[in-house]
């Protein structure tokens, strides 16, 4: 392997022993990454909907305490004070779906951890079984296999 494409290997690329284990088992690297990502788009967001109602609230605050003559300008403030208080809600809106996003990830790469165990288990009852031919020990391993190459 060249140093220029030291940490580029591919998933399937790592050698016996080396993969991340999750409950004794050992996982492709993929199903373990978390979504750090989406985690910080999360957070900015969230951020960015409480500064906006602090800015709202604040907004009201110094037109409450320094009132103009007559009430002006109080449907103009009632108005912007709603539209910022409704935008700071559809932020942290948009936050609770980034995070229901990050955990049907987690549920998907749970089911796809659960149905690569099922699938090998149901393989070795049928080699077991004697109605599947046992494989060999070169290509017993997803790990030895060839780097899937995706259209891209």
């Amino acid at each position: 392997m060249d140093p220029e494409n030291a940490g580029t290997r591919s998933i399937d690329e790592h050698p016996r022993g080396r993969r991340p284990v999750m409950a004794g088992v050992e996982v492709r690297q993929e199903d373990v990454e978390t979504q750090r990502g989406l985690h910080l788009a999360e957070v900015v967001v969230k951020v960015s909907a409480v500064v906006i109602l602090l800015l709202a609230l604040a907004q009201f605050a110094v037109w409450w305490l320094d009132r103009p003559p007559g009430g002006a300008g109080m449907g103009l403030l009632i108005g912007d004070t709603i539209r910022l208080v409704v935008v700071s809600a559809l932020l942290w809106a948009a936050a609770d779906v980034i995070q229901l996003l990050i955990k049907s990830h987690y549920d998907l790469r749970a089911a796809r951890i659960l149905l690569a165990r099922q699938t090998y288990m149901m393989r070795q009852m049928g080699i077991h079984s004697g109605e599947m031919p046992p494989q060999d020990a070169e290509g017993a391993r997803r790990a030895d296999d060839q780097p899937h190459r995706g259209a891209a």
